[in-house]
């Protein structure tokens, strides 16, 4: 496994990006500031140099160009948490299941298990809370190589605060 093979996880926080709705307690409509910090990143072979230089990247790429900025809309109820979810199982491809969704227009306590990806058979786990300003969540990925049977690991913290309004 490879930092090619890392750097599509990333499209995954960038869609709980998306989330967010505002009147039930979770962000309001604005623009924000995400971050992203790698916690984990456990490769078989990997270096740890490389390790190091992966994380940096990955950190890096996680801004999408934007130095991080996104703009969210509000008053969804909280339903962009459960399509973050759908949108990370399609990215991945395979069979994707939910196993555990026990969040709400504010929370996310969601277990999936994608089987046949073209990375192996990944189990993912997401949990966090959101507030008005922002939002908090850790995510965690179990990646099996289907040609060496090793698993990988990876997890990450992604948080986002308010801003502002959204430019014009």
């Amino acid at each position: 496994m490879t930092k090619k093979f890392l750097l599509p996880l990333l499209s995954a926080p960038l869609m709980l990006a998306a989330c967010g709705s505002g009147g039930d307690g979770s962000p309001a409509a604005g623009q924000y500031l995400q971050t992203v910090e790698i916690t984990q990143l456990d490769f078989p072979g990997l270096t740890e140099d490389a390790k190091k230089q992966t994380i940096t990247q990955m950190e890096r790429a996680a801004g999408g160009g934007t130095g991080g900025l996104f703009c969210m809309q509000g008053d969804d109820n909280g339903s962009q948490w459960k399509e973050a979810a759908k949108q990370m199982s399609g990215a991945l491809g395979g069979n994707c299941e939910t196993i555990k969704d026990e969040g709400s227009a504010n929370t996310i306590d969601l277990e999936m298990t994608c089987k046949g990806t073209g990375k192996g058979d990944i189990n993912i786990k997401m949990s966090g809370s959101a507030n008005p300003e922002g939002y908090d969540s850790e995510m965690a990925f179990d990646i099996k190589d289907p040609a060496s049977g090793e698993t990988a690991k990876l997890a990450m913290n992604i948080g986002a605060k308010r801003q502002g309004d959204c430019p014009g």
